[in-house]
């Protein structure tokens, strides 16, 4: 590493050896600045340090001037100036990154974490709070929405209002499994989502085999549409991954109120 030897004006005595790091640990403490001399080496001469560029490429690097442009109202005359900004526009264009201009909304936008090219948009964070609230949402309508299913399946047996044979049925089970973690989303009580996967994953499992062996395809179709969407509507931030899942599951839960509920009081 090459080093240096460093003179202040006024001074009889050089000091030194430096190396680059030594030097900027002295002008940041304040005690050599770009006013000093430093001895060049290759001309054999007292120079200051300003006019090294070697030191002062390092020293003090120039700073990129940053500029902000406003954004003024439309006025009448725009269309008449319209060719002109398009020249100036490409002429920006043309201009490296570092001295092209930012407005002011496009900085704020950048600042706040969200997207340049559209300063209107939602930051990361409230792009994850979005898709939680409407997977919140729709997977509380689809627990719920399951739990009268399951009541209505049985819904004769309900009606009896016998506790001791309603629990000997699995409908009636998932009902109540259903039912609890439903009232608890209600709550917003997002610590319930691995128990809510959980159960989308059995009833994926029990309920599709129950009834494909009772002769009901359909509604195995609808409950595997179903838990699919309850289980990544719970597992998902992102919005545009989230709302498909969230129009599924209204389809699945359309089948169970179409298959279900609907032929009890027809």
């Amino acid at each position: 590493m090459r080093e240096y030897y460093i003179r202040k004006e006024g001074d009889e005595e050089a000091s030194g050896p430096y190396n680059l790091d030594q030097i900027t640990s002295l002008i940041e403490a304040g005690k050599l600045d770009k006013e000093a001399y430093v001895y060049d080496i290759d001309n054999e001469a007292w120079i200051p340090i300003e006019e090294c560029e070697e030191l002062m490429n390092v020293l003090f690097p120039e700073k990129k001037k940053l500029t902000l442009q406003t954004e003024p109202e439309p006025s009448e005359d725009d269309a008449d100036e319209s060719e002109a900004k398009s020249k100036k526009k490409d002429d920006a264009d043309d201009l490296p990154e570092s001295k092209q201009a930012i407005t002011v909304s496009a900085m704020l936008a950048q600042a706040e974490g969200r997207d340049g090219d559209d300063p209107s948009g939602r930051s990361p964070v409230e792009k994850r709070a979005h898709a939680a609230y409407l997977g919140l949402r729709f997977t509380t309508l689809f627990v719920l929405g399951s739990a009268v299913s399951m009541a209505f399946l049985e819904w004769d047996l309900v009606k009896t209002a016998n506790a001791l044979r309603m629990i000997e049925s699995p409908y009636i089970l998932f009902a109540i499994v259903d039912l609890i973690l439903g009232v608890i989303l209600l709550l917003q009580v997002t610590e319930v989502y691995p128990l809510v996967r959980l159960r989308a994953a059995i009833g994926l499992g029990a309920l599709s085999i129950l009834f494909l062996t009772s002769g009901d395809p359909l509604l195995a179709l609808a409950n595997t549409v179903l838990a699919v969407s309850t289980y990544f509507c719970t597992a998902t931030l992102e919005t545009r991954k989230v709302i498909p899942f969230c129009i599924t599951g209204v389809l699945g839960l359309t089948g169970y109120i179409t298959l279900v509920i609907l032929p009890i009081f027809s």
